[in-house]
């Protein structure tokens, strides 16, 4: 009768060992198969000038050792950069981007992306995305001033950094980036009806697809809405143009979701003023 009870006893912790190592094998897999359905976060910073004149810094322009110091930090706490075009080509085609992104952007298109921005991002081995402006363009070379510590890139410059891989370029509007009376940047008006405003925005977004397309060969996929100003109808607008997302002003962190795709379209970032530490500005996502 004892031994019975032993034999009973043995089967029944064999079958409780069984178990439990199915269990923790099996705890692995749904953990791995939950961290990849999850959002991953992508946090995008806004940079516009870029100075080696100290006197220079302010709210939108930072100075060359800072944003080596930026570089640093990101390449340092395992972040790997991403440009617009890999993003829609990871949610659209499947293909793979980094565990722990991060985008780098350059707003306006001043000269200095190509004098200081460049070489930086070729240093550690970075790409970015520039968005222009048409008429900035336009008046470079109508002056042929490339100071680089206001002018902006001409169109050549423009063309010449399509072919870099640490650089890609976006559209920032041909002459839409001004505040007139009645319109701010790429907003609507007040009481413009929806034909006219499609007019208005289709017409400058075009011209500038256009003359980015006959100088380069590339046609921008993205919009980068001028002082981060749009409005209910601009998507559908820019959706009939055929682009696939836009960068808003929202200092928000993203997570790319892979099912829903309309946040392609206010995609936020976080303006990186010079009047704070590299230390600072990243806690703020972080």
């Amino acid at each position: 009768m004892t031994i019975k009870i032993d034999k009973t006893h043995k089967f029944i912790l064999f079958i409780f060992l069984i178990t439990l190592a199915i269990l923790i094998q099996l705890s692995p897999v749904k953990k791995s198969i939950a961290a990849k359905n999850e959002n991953i976060k992508l946090p995008i910073i806004m940079y516009h000038q870029v100075t080696q004149r100290n006197s220079k810094i302010r709210r939108y322009c930072v100075s060359t050792q800072q944003l080596e110091d930026d570089l640093k930090y990101i390449k340092e706490n395992g972040y790997e950069t991403i440009t617009i075009n890999q993003l829609l080509d990871h949610i659209y085609n499947g293909k793979e981007i980094p565990g722990k992104p991060i985008m780098i952007t350059f707003d306006d298109g001043f000269v200095s992306i190509k004098e200081y921005v460049l070489p930086l991002m070729k240093k550690y081995n970075m790409c970015c995305v520039a968005s222009v402006v048409g008429s900035y363009a336009d008046l470079t070379e109508e002056e042929n001033d490339h100071n680089v510590n206001y002018a902006y890139l001409d169109w050549n410059e423009i063309a010449s950094l399509t072919k870099e891989k640490y650089v890609e370029i976006q559209n920032h509007s041909y002459d839409m980036h001004q505040i007139t009376s009645e319109r701010k940047g790429a907003a609507q008006c007040i009481g413009e009806d929806y034909d006219t405003y499609r007019k208005s925005l289709s017409k400058d977004l075009e011209k500038m697809q256009n003359k980015i397309f006959e100088k380069s060969g590339y046609k921008p996929t993205t919009f980068t809405y001028p002082f981060g100003s749009y409005s209910k109808d601009s998507s559908a607008v820019l959706k009939e143009l055929g682009f696939k997302a836009a960068f808003i002003c929202h200092e928000v962190v993203n997570e790319i979701d892979l099912e829903n795709t309309e946040w392609l379209f206010k995609i936020g970032r976080f303006n990186r003023s010079g009047n704070c530490t590299t230390e600072n500005f990243f806690n703020k996502f972080e």
